[in-house]
């Protein structure tokens, strides 16, 4: 009995020869199951819904045209998060500054002062992850949202376990400073 990463793994190698053999349709599938997750690691690493939409669909189309080069040493859904990330660190190093995110975090809260309370926090965090070094956004971004591993987030970079590792650290600690005064917000009322 096969488990269900091994029967997904096949459905995938299934997909993904049917897609180099020019089968559209079959790309399309595997990009459907991709495209929630890259549409929302584009938008928190760009900021703003129309500029990640365009970056999604431009990171589809080159892994379209890069598909015969593709070896399948990843998961396709990495790969294509590598496509994804390079172009959103061009287009990043081509902006002086980021947008403010445009989507809200939700918030569960009960009484308006809550509400409020939460809301400045979403807004802090939103805010210290968009002023980090696009390479650490990036992969902050790509462990917490994505859940990918350190190897597989190497991958995407183009970088080493090790660094990975080292630019996790060094984002955390960024948001730990930046974060810190804001924990006890509402505190004193």
């Amino acid at each position: 009995m096969t488990n269900g990463g091994e029967a997904a793994s096949q459905r995938e190698r299934l997909l993904l020869d049917a897609s180099r053999g020019g089968d559209a349709a079959a790309f399309a599938a595997l990009l459907r199951e991709s495209a929630p997750a890259l549409e929302r690691l584009a938008l928190r690493l760009v900021g703003d819904r129309h500029d990640a939409e365009d970056l999604a669909q431009d990171a589809a189309l080159r892994a379209w045209r890069k598909l015969p080069g593709f070896k399948g040493e990843s998961r396709f859904k990495t790969w294509v998060c590598r496509i994804l990330v390079r172009r959103a660190l061009d287009f990043l190093r081509g902006r002086h500054r980021m947008e403010e995110v445009r989507e809200h975090l939700p918030a569960i809260v009960r009484d308006p002062e809550e509400h409020a309370v939460a809301r400045e926090l979403d807004d802090a965090i939103r805010r210290a992850i968009e002023e980090l070094p696009p390479v650490q956004r990036a992969t902050l971004l790509l462990r917490a949202d994505q859940g990918l591993s350190y190897e597989e987030i190497a991958y995407v970079l183009g970088s080493t376990r090790n660094a990975v590792r080292m630019n996790l650290v060094a984002a955390r600690k960024k948001l730990a400073d930046r974060l810190q005064g804001l924990v006890d917000l509402g505190g004193d009322a």
